[in-house]
This record gives structure tokens, sequence and C-alpha cells, in this order.
């Protein structure tokens, strides 16, 4: 008998989806539901910190240091078949097929939450016939009749040639998506599944598709999937963020400008270093987390300049005037939720479409990752000398808090329950 209050998260460390997928797993604790995560054993303590079960990957997934690079991505393109495709996502989906199935054996679980970067793991779900979920930690990558394809950087197009651009954009991805569409048939042989058409049809036939951030950053598909449910963002800080003291005197009033890149490798430590050589040359103070992926300890900064392995946004954006960033969502949704406009330097993954996304509403600029420091000087002193960056941010900061003040991803799980109930009962009324 399977128990419908019990979730089973499925989840790896890629960096930015651990706070806003284990915070969500956390929520549901707190409101009174079992919840059991698979995942890796680099993330057990995180797990077992916040009160939820563990269960670990036994064949695949067996990274024990966090800091070992497991997407191996930082030299794609967006001209490039992403790496994840095959070392994450879609490479090792048979192996995360049937250990997801032996995990909701074990647990008796009644709902399975999948996180984006584990997509086939749905296919756990609907052999076992439980609800199944895709939790986006960031806007949804699918390509529809009004937008293009994730990954690439680009907004909607307009007239007839953006339009048509789109859905030529929109083809090339499904071909590339759909090139592991054997693979994923042989799982679901051997599983005595019918055989898809095209792999998107593991998205569109979840019970919820869960996209964390706001519907008015996004830009959503027209018209919207019937499972597609938009539950903002969720703001906490990574579990692994050291406590951040102030080292500056409280009365220097000096602009604040926080540089807060990937905590995965993405080679990024080049583009930091540019970033100080611009900050070293303005009248501010500036705040270098440097994460685990670059060590940048014994690099030479002046005195305005602090390097620290980590801080957390909560307790640092509330002081900032300007962050500079990847364009992790995580990261951008915390400083708009500060009301702070970012320059964005996306590395790749999402990072060019939240980068366009933040560009489009108004709340900072981007850059290439090639820029130089006297480019990136440029917009530092643009953004710091404008109101009009502020102020989109601030109108954005409101509607922020709101949503994610709304924990509306727990209702739509809750829901959720109450609709397999219904059915439940319908079904032995019958009988």
């Amino acid at each position: 008998m399977r128990d419908k209050n019990h979730f089973l998260f499925l989840t790896i460390d890629g960096g930015g989806n651990i706070p806003p997928v284990l915070g969500l797993a956390k929520r549901l604790l707190e409101k009174g539901h079992a919840v059991t995560v698979l995942t890796e054993p680099c993330l057990k303590v995180p797990v077992l910190s916040l009160g939820l079960k563990y269960i670990p990957f036994k064949e695949y997934f067996t990274r024990e240091d966090r800091k070992e690079d497991i997407c191996r991505d930082w030299n794609d393109s967006i001209f490039k078949k992403p790496s994840v495709f095959k070392n994450v996502i879609f490479g090792p989906a048979k192996i995360t097929v049937n250990e997801t199935i032996s995990a909701l054996e074990q647990t008796k679980a009644g709902v399975l939450v999948v996180d984006c970067l584990l997509l086939p793991a749905l296919i756990a779900g609907e052999y076992m016939n439980i609800p199944r979920v895709l939790l986006f930690h960031m806007p949804e990558y699918m390509p529809g009749k009004n937008r293009p394809p994730g990954v690439m950087g680009l907004i909607p197009g307009k007239g007839t040639l953006g339009k048509i651009r789109d859905r030529v954009l929109g083809r090339i991805f499904s071909k590339l998506f759909n090139e592991y569409l054997p693979l994923i048939n042989g799982i679901r042989r051997d599983l005595k599944l019918a055989e898809l058409d095209n792999l998107t049809s593991l998205i569109h036939d979840a019970d919820l598709r869960l996209i964390q951030t706001l519907k008015s950053f996004d830009f959503p598909l027209d018209p919207a999937p019937e499972n597609v449910r938009y539950t903002g963002p969720v703001l906490d800080d990574p579990d692994w963020v050291g406590i951040w003291k102030n080292p500056w005197q409280e009365e220097d009033n000096r602009p604040l400008v926080v540089v807060s890149f990937s905590t995965t490798f993405q080679n990024q430590a080049s583009t930091v270093k540019r970033c100080i050589q611009a900050l070293a040359e303005l009248p501010v103070r500036c705040l270098i987390t440097s994460g685990w992926a670059i060590n940048l300890e014994n690099i030479d900064v002046p005195e305005h300049i602090k390097v620290i392995r980590s801080a957390p946004h909560s307790q640092v954006f509330p002081h900032a005037d300007l962050v500079i960033t990847h364009g992790g969502h995580g990261t951008i949704m915390r400083a708009l939720a500060n009301g702070v406009p970012l320059i964005c330097i996306p590395m790749g993954r999402d990072q060019n479409d939240n980068a366009a996304k933040i560009v489009y509403h108004g709340c900072g600029v981007s850059l290439s990752k090639q820029s130089g420091k006297s480019k990136i000087k440029t917009a530092v002193l643009k953004i710091l000398n404008s109101d009009s960056y502020s102020q989109k941010t601030r109108a954005m900061q409101a509607e922020i808090i709101h949503e994610a003040s709304r924990d509306h991803g727990i209702y739509e799980l809750e829901k959720l329950i109450l609709a397999e109930d219904k059915e439940d009962l319908l079904f032995h009324n019958s009988k």
C-alpha cells in the first residue's frame, strides 16, 4: 500500500538547483509530509540535516566530493549539444530509472518529484503508476509556438522573421533532444511501457511541472500546457555557505558591489579576475565570493576588495548596490528580492537565458565572458550612476517576496494528493 503523503525526491548537486529542490522538500516536511531524497552521497549531510530521509544512488551518481565536476560542460557553446545530456540527464538514464524504482519499492512513497536534471526518472513513476512531478529550478527551456528554445539567450522573436527563427531553432532543439529517444524507448520496452514518438512527451505527460520562478520573469509558453504551474522562487541560501561578518566600518558609505559566480566549475577564474581588475580602479567596496570551484586566496587585491570563499546572500545582498554574477537563477532571484540590479556575465547552461531576461526587464546589463576590464568598469559605472535599474528591480522585488511567501509549490503538491484521494474514492465506490 502506497503512502500518498510520502514524497520521493530525486536530485543531484548541479550547483544552483539544490537550494530550491531541497527547500521545497523541507517545506513539505514542515507541513507534516514524509520526504525521502534519492541523491548522491555528497549530499547526505545536507539532506539529513534538514530532517529528510536519505537514500544514495549506488551505480552512477556516487560522488563523495561535491567539488568534483559531474557536468563537465565548461567548454560547451550554444552551438554544441549540451554535455549535460550525456553526462547527467540521458547517458545514465537506465541506472537512474532502475534505482528510482528500487527506492519507490523500498519507501512505498506515493508521489515522485524529479529534478529536471534527472528527467528520465519520471519513467519510474509511470511504471509504478503514481503521480509524477517534474521540478524546474529555473525558467523552463522547452521551445514553443511563441518562444525559442532555452540556453541560447534569446527573447521571443518579433514579426514574421522572428517567429520563423524561433520555429527553426525549435526544430533543431527537438532533433538534438531526440537523439536519445532510442535509449529511452529501450528502457520503456524493458518495463513494458509504450514507446514515445518524442522525448518531450516525458515532460508534457507529467502530472505537474513546477517552475520555480516568477511567471512575469519568464516568457511562458502560449498556450500554456495543462501541467505547468509557476510556483515562484525559493530564496534559501545554499547549505554550505559560511557566516558573514561585514569587514567595513558602519560609516563607510561607498557603494557595495558583490561578485558572485557559479559554485560549480565553469572555467570562470579569468572572468572573475577581470572583474577584480575593473573594480580595483573604482571608489567602491567589493566583496568577491569565490565558491569552491576556483581558488583566489593568494591573489593580491587592494584594501577595498575582500575575497572570501562564501557568504549568505540573505545577509549580504540587503547591503549591496550591485551584483556581478554568472547569471545563475538563484543568485539573480536573491538579488532581485533585495532590489539589487545586476551585471550578468553568463558562462553557459541556463545563464544566457537568465541574462537576456534581466536585460529585457531593465534590471541590469549582460556582458560576454570575454569582456575586458574596461567594458566591465563601464557597465559598473552605468548601473551605479543610473536610477532606472534600481527602479525596475524594486518593482520586481515586491512580486518576488510575495510569491516566495505563498509556498505555492506546496499548495500544488497537496492538491495533487487530494485529487488522487478523490480518484481512489470514486474507484472504490464504483466496485
